[in-house]
């Protein structure tokens, strides 16, 4: 029932499905892990890790190794051994004449921001510029090869002809292989290794490398109570986040909305999953739950004069603003308020500084992205690709999401970063191209339920318009789109790495995070089993008997 004056008015609804978790069950959950209970077993073994890192000397060891680490998601316990050791694998001259060692050294070379030329790939090519037939059987070293062409910047043909090579070549030979390793290479044709969420990796790779003949205990203890003991802490947080959401009552206010607390917890776990981040990520969260019924008000609930006004009293910033918005606006313009103002509150304790200014314009222009957007709905105008492309990235979130994350990481540091990813954060690549990649992304995803219901507010839809091509043909050149603009990312992260690693870290992993959300289908929207083991996997521990089996073994 309507209650905020707006009776007899026809709203429309998007028929989203209802979420599908109980914060009560959230809430119930406990964990045997914690910090307190395991830190000193799981300084032991990271100790012992670290020892493996000091004795392995041949080069394709230490490069197994630190991928082994990284896939296993403790690398981060061992960041300046790491780069101390690939420092030193820099010169391509001491590179293994073997293609798998070739491959593996110059994808973990580039993801850790160091360069590495292409011409490492000369030796396995012909003068033509193809890579040599006799490759066709390696499949170790095709899997390498294909993992590195994803880490391929703007004209490096070299790893274009990589990636075609390398495909061509898993797809014959998966045929023959044995069922676990065709099923991993079949996990890696559909998304590489380089755009995979490090959290949901590090749990199914524990699960492939407890198999391993070559199997190092150590390792796996250490990789299992690691992210045993982080979930414990992720656990924590979401209970803490359920009472907050169960306070703003919105299921009784604004029962259009969506309720994805959740969902919103796993997209900010995966921006910032370090447990120091604590702050952020309940930012992040709150950003994204208030974010989802604002979407709703302007994607379909709200009129066209309700939005105007709503946008109105948001460029006022001022709580008496609200007094002409129905009641349903005045809830969620008084919590986005409160938001802020928390926010805001503790970047003044923590680091003396007044984040304000910075924060509002981002929900600003966030919100007239949004406006935008109505207008054209309502009025019927269907804008340029380029024209709804320049509204578009920045409408998904993610940048908006960014900045929250430049706050969160750099703490005392933000003056160092204030000017280029702060004040002039719609210029820098950090920030753009994962706002290109997430539009991409969704739009990809959730276009085809979108016009199936009537709306056509997408870029798959105005590209066949535009350019009078069949819908799939659009979605071959957004998946091109996708491909080139993780070219431009990986361009960034070499440029970069060494002045604001914090900020590239970030970036990366908001993207990666981006490509987890719309893996399985939009994460928001649909309840694939394998989206409901991500969110699983953030408040369940790995269980205890799996744990004590596989240390048997």
């Amino acid at each position: 029932m309507e209650s905020n004056g707006a009776q007899g008015l026809e709203r429309r609804s998007a028929g989203h499905l209802p979420s599908f978790w109980d914060g009560e069950i959230v809430k119930s959950i406990t964990t045997p892990y914690s910090l307190e209970i395991h830190g000193p077993r799981l300084e032991e073994l990271k100790q012992g890790a670290k020892e493996l890192l000091a004795t392995a000397k041949e080069h394709r060891d230490q490069l197994d190794l630190i991928n082994t680490m990284q896939r296993l998601g403790v690398a981060y316990h061992f960041e300046k051994d790491i780069k101390d050791i690939l420092a030193k694998l820099v010169d391509s001259n001491i590179a293994s004449s073997d293609l798998y060692t070739v491959a593996l050294q110059f994808r973990l070379l580039r993801q850790n921001g160091f360069f590495i030329s292409t011409d490492v790939f000369n030796k396995f090519m012909e003068r033509d510029g193809k890579f040599l037939d006799i490759l066709g059987e390696d499949i170790t070293g095709l899997l390498s090869l294909y993992e590195a062409s994803y880490l391929g910047m703007p004209d490096e043909h070299v790893l274009d002809e990589a990636l075609s090579f390398s495909t061509k070549n898993l797809l014959v030979q998966m045929k023959k292989l044995e069922t676990n390793i065709a099923e991993q290479i079949k996990q890696s044709l559909e998304y590489p290794l380089h755009w995979r969420l490090a959290w949901t990796e590090s749990r199914d790779f524990i699960d492939i490398y407890q198999r391993d003949d070559k199997m190092n205990s150590v390792l796996l203890e250490l990789a299992k109570l690691s992210y045993n003991i982080t979930q414990s802490v992720y656990l924590k947080e979401q209970q803490e986040l359920v009472d907050w959401w169960k306070d703003l009552n919105y299921k009784e206010i604004l029962p259009f909305a969506r309720n994805r607390l959740l969902e919103c917890y796993f997209w900010a776990m995966g921006i910032a999953p370090q447990v120091q981040f604590s702050k952020l990520r309940r930012d992040l969260t709150k950003l994204g739950s208030l974010a989802t019924p604002i979407d709703d008000i302007y994607d379909t609930y709200g009129t066209m004069e309700e939005l105007e006004k709503f946008s109105d009293a948001l460029n006022r910033w001022d709580l008496e603003a609200v007094e002409q918005l129905p009641v349903y606006m005045k809830v969620a313009y008084s919590d986005l308020y409160n938001h802020v103002s928390e926010m805001v509150q503790d970047a003044l304790i923590d680091n003396g500084m007044d984040i304000l200014p910075y924060i509002k314009e981002q929900w600003l222009v966030y919100t007239r992205g949004y406006l935008k957007e109505a207008r054209w709905f309502h009025n019927g105008y269907n804008p340029t690709v380029d024209e709804y492309l320049d509204n578009a990235w920045v409408s998904i979130g993610v940048p908006i999401g960014v900045v929250y994350g430049v706050f969160g990481v750099a703490g005392h540091s933000i003056k160092e970063y204030l000017l280029e990813f702060v004040e002039h954060w719609s210029e820098s690549d950090l920030i753009c191209l994962p706002g290109y990649i997430g539009r991409f992304l969704d739009d990809l995803n959730t276009s085809k339920a979108e016009m199936e219901r009537g709306e056509f507010v997408n870029f798959i839809y105005f590209y066949m318009m535009e350019k009078g091509v069949s819908e799939e043909e659009a979605r071959e050149h957004v998946k091109g789109l996708i491909r080139n603009s993780w070219k431009k990312l990986n361009k960034a992260i070499l440029e970069d790495s060494v002045r604001a690693p914090a900020i590239v870290k970030l970036s990366v992993e908001m993207t990666r995070c981006v490509h987890r959300i719309y893996q399985y289908g939009d994460l928001f929207a649909v309840h694939s089993q394998e989206n409901r083991d991500g969110f699983k996997s953030i408040f369940q521990p790995i269980p205890k008997e799996q744990y004590d089996r596989a240390l048997l073994n």
